[in-house]
């Protein structure tokens, strides 16, 4: 652990009484540091009852921004509080330090303790599960961050349980919103997916939003690993941003990208300032600014029909995958960077490959992720009492256009798809851009469901019914189906016009599905 000694007298506010918030305040008050928190709404009496039992003081309904900021000296913040709030800025202008969870508890670290980060817009979660997983294997480790449990949580019981000796891994999903007040975590291995159109309402552009992201990279140990999709380092060579000093595994669908293939792959999203530098920026490769020694590519041929991949890493070392564990492309390159950091961790590249097969593998997929309900040859009894053999599939966490898209190419069969929620203003054209049309029927349902159809009202495979919530159009969809079809719930929206988040909206869909056996039925 990092010495603290100088944080004795140093007075902790933490905005943001969520699980994160929580979660730190007990393990700032397990080392005797002094805390307050502070919280914008009303709290839940169960809250209520936490902090009292551990003692930490508290205000609720609204921040006394001039009371907080004569009496503290790091503020902590909930992800979703901006750094353009009143309190945010109150703090800056007065020198205190803003902070997140996940960089405070990493001044807690025991030394046994090495963290592995993730991030990227899709697939963070499937990746740090699967890590972990991994890991598991010959060591102890946890998934925690953005998946679920506070960073501070995990420490915490690190402490609690007296897990101080043997190796214990962190890995640590994190958001660009988290990722925005870390400052001294060093990762041994990190990762960037992907960068996709989210969170605009937060950043002005997708390349603040990468930026926020790129910090993870930076944060990365020197002798550590940092992977990287293609096209984000292209646009982080692109933008200027600084290159991390450790090795870096380039991740990429073609042959390893070239100098030109570069230039075409981006347009400018900036102003073109008049001078040499800015135009210099979008011309320069990879290879001029990482040294060989420490840049390395991984290249990944995916068959759609065997759900099989060849991974091709700098042209001479290739694993193969039969009949992956998880469907889709997307899933073999977040099974991929798991891999390549559990590898970097120690474990061996034959008992990692033995897991991502699903003959060998012992892996549990996460919920709401392309999660199968039910066997393989599962019947179900629809509203009319007729039986059918169809595949049902909750992919509930995927709440924009891009995750929609990457689980609908993850199958080949014909797909019923009920796509809806509460619209977040993404287009939901590319949904039948890229798709093929004749395997493709759409059911528009909640509050985005009349912008659904005005979109798509040249795509003749959407149903002229409005439906009014998500069971509406899943007992339509279900009574509808032949023999062999799947039904994906993957709603491109987020959940809140009906449901609390994802997780609910995915959790109702699953218990409609399990009412629906034809064993249920009878």
């Amino acid at each position: 652990m990092k010495n603290i000694s100088h944080l004795k007298n140093t007075n902790f506010t933490i905005a943001g009484a969520a699980r994160s918030g929580i979660s730190c305040a007990k393990l700032l008050k397990k080392f005797g540091l002094k805390v307050f928190l502070t919280e914008e709404k009303k709290l839940s009496t169960e809250t209520e009852a936490i902090l009292k039992e551990i003692g930490i003081s508290f205000e609720q309904e609204g921040h006394s921004i001039d009371k907080i900021i004569n009496n503290t000296d790091i503020l902590i913040i909930s992800p979703g509080i901006l750094l353009s709030s009143p309190l945010v800025i109150a703090a800056k202008k007065n020198n205190i330090l803003v902070a997140s969870e996940v960089e405070v508890a990493s001044w807690f670290f025991p030394e046994n303790v090495i963290c592995c980060g993730i991030t990227g817009t899709n697939g963070k979660s499937t990746t740090t599960h699967y890590l972990a997983n991994l890991l598991k294997l010959e060591h102890a480790a946890v998934a925690c961050g953005n998946i679920g449990t506070p960073v501070s949580e995990a420490v915490f019981n690190l402490y609690e349980k007296n897990l101080l000796e043997d190796n214990y891994y962190l890995c640590i999903e994190l958001s660009s919103y988290q990722l925005e007040t870390i400052y001294s975590m060093g990762p041994l291995c990190t990762c960037f997916l992907n960068l996709q159109n989210d969170h605009l309402a937060r950043y002005e552009n997708m390349d603040e939003y990468l930026k926020a992201k790129w910090r993870l990279i930076l944060l990365t140990r020197d002798d550590g690993l940092a992977i990287i999709e293609e096209n984000v380092l292209a646009r982080a060579v692109h933008l200027g941003l600084s290159m991390p000093k450790c090795k870096i595994f380039v991740l990429t669908e073609h042959k390893p990208f070239t100098h030109r293939q570069q230039q075409s792959e981006y347009k400018n999203t900036g102003i073109n300032l008049p001078i040499a530098i800015y135009k210099e920026l979008k011309n320069l490769s990879i290879e001029q600014l990482i040294p060989s020694s420490s840049l390395n590519h991984a290249h990944v041929a995916y068959d759609a029909n065997t759900n099989s991949a060849q991974i091709n890493f700098n042209d001479h070392e290739k694993w193969d995958v039969k009949n992956s564990c998880l469907n889709g492309k997307h899933n073999i390159i977040n099974i991929l960077v798991a891999s390549l950091m559990a590898e970097f961790s120690g474990l061996y590249k034959n008992r990692i490959l033995r897991q991502w097969e699903k003959e060998t593998t012992k892996y549990a997929p996460l919920p709401h992720r392309l999660e199968h309900i039910g066997s393989a040859k599962q019947i179900y009894i629809d509203s009319h009492k007729n039986k059918k053999t169809v595949t049902i599939i909750n992919d509930s966490k995927a709440t924009n256009v891009e995750s929609t898209l990457v689980a609908l190419q993850a199958f080949h069969k014909p797909i019923r798809l009920l796509l809806g929620g509460e619209a977040k203003g993404d287009s939901y054209l590319p949904i039948i851009e890229i798709t093929n049309k004749d395997n493709l029927i759409i059911y528009p349902f909640g509050k985005a469901a009349p912008i659904i159809r005005e979109q798509l009202s040249q795509f003749k495979n959407v149903r002229p019914h409005n439906f009014s919530n998500m069971l509406a159009a899943a007992n339509e969809v279900l009574l509808e189906c032949e023999n062999g079809d799947i039904i994906l719930l993957s709603p491109a929206c987020s959940s809140f016009d009906e449901f609390k988040d994802f997780e609910h909206r995915g959790n109702v869909f699953r218990a409609w599905a399990i009412s629906c056996f034809e064993e249920n039925k009878s």
